[in-house]
């Protein structure tokens, strides 16, 4: 494992005698994920460094919690979310063989969604919940295991536009439905930040035009919001308002549209040349996005 976020995986597989299956990278190391397998049996956390949001992805199990003497019993089922926060110390005890995937939080990330969208220092904070089942997150976590499959190794680093995207919508969600605060406060400071409005025509050509010139590379978020003189969390919300999609999902259609280009025009060139041309990670990436894109391999669209 790497990155700054090593802390709080570490506890847990201190914790638990295990390793992860497999670990998601952020280029900046704001946040990443861990896939567990957890065995019945009991485990402490102890001063965890980050927030961990934890996904259950199978074996239905009784949980039991105990914290500041008071234990507390639930039955965690598969879709079900748990949330804990940085610092936690608890005790657990599982019924059952569970797998679950793990996301790591830095507070200087829900920090900075705090200054740039809330217009405020500090994120509100956010109490623990347990197994709860959220459809938005049940969601967020499918498509994020789609981004990242355990094929893809045990050391598997996000394109960075998605990890940008993903963070932004993530912390809104969390903080718009569980934090502390009275929920209505923090929607109107939300809609003080700009929801609901578009990019400007002139911005939005920029913006394309920096995409497609960009298309080979790893584009980051943060460089189109600050072509577009906004917060990444304003400028999310403006770009899906403005082109109804999010940015993440018009890069993949431009590099798509692009790959079929040059698979009909130059029968020659290589698919795996075609890949790295449309910024792709790698030929594996690149074969899996297209098929499911279009219901056909890069070999069998050329003919």
């Amino acid at each position: 494992m790497t990155g700054v976020f090593a802390s709080t995986p570490q506890l847990i597989a201190r914790a638990t005698a295990s390793a992860p299956d497999y670990v998601m990278e952020g280029h900046n190391g704001d946040i990443f994920g861990a896939r567990w397998n957890h065995p019945a049996g009991e485990s402490q956390l102890r001063r965890n460094a980050e927030h961990v949001l934890v996904y259950h992805l199978s074996g239905n199990t009784d949980v039991e919690r105990l914290q500041q003497g008071v234990v507390t019993g639930f039955r965690s089922r598969v879709g079900s979310v748990t949330f804990m926060p940085r610092d936690s110390e608890s005790d657990w005890r599982l019924g059952g063989n569970t797998q679950v995937i793990h996301l790591y939080l830095s507070q200087d990330l829900m920090d900075a969604f705090a200054r740039d969208t809330l217009e405020r220092d500090a994120c509100p904070e956010i109490d623990d919940f347990f197994a709860v089942n959220d459809t938005w997150l049940d969601g967020f976590f499918r498509m994020l295991a789609s981004e990242a499959p355990p094929s893809a190794g045990a050391g598997t680093r996000l394109e960075t536009l998605v990890l940008d995207q993903i963070q932004s919508l993530l912390v809104r969600h969390l903080v718009t439905r569980y934090a502390r605060e009275r929920r209505a406060d923090t929607e109107r400071a939300l809609v003080r930040g700009g929801s609901g409005s578009q990019l400007r025509q002139s911005v939005l050509k920029k913006i394309t035009a920096l995409i497609h010139e960009r298309l080979h590379e790893d584009i980051c978020l943060q460089d189109l919001a600050d072509l577009a003189c906004i917060s990444k969390d304003h400028f999310l919300r403006a770009f899906r308002d403005t082109v109804g999609q999010t940015p993440y999902h018009y890069v993949l259609s431009q590099r798509l549209e692009r790959a079929r280009a040059l698979l009909r025009e130059e029968p020659n060139l290589p698919v795996a040349e075609i890949a790295r041309r449309c910024g792709f990670k790698n030929l594996s990436h690149f074969s899996a996005t297209f098929r499911r894109m279009t219901g056909v391999s890069p070999k069998g669209y050329r003919g």
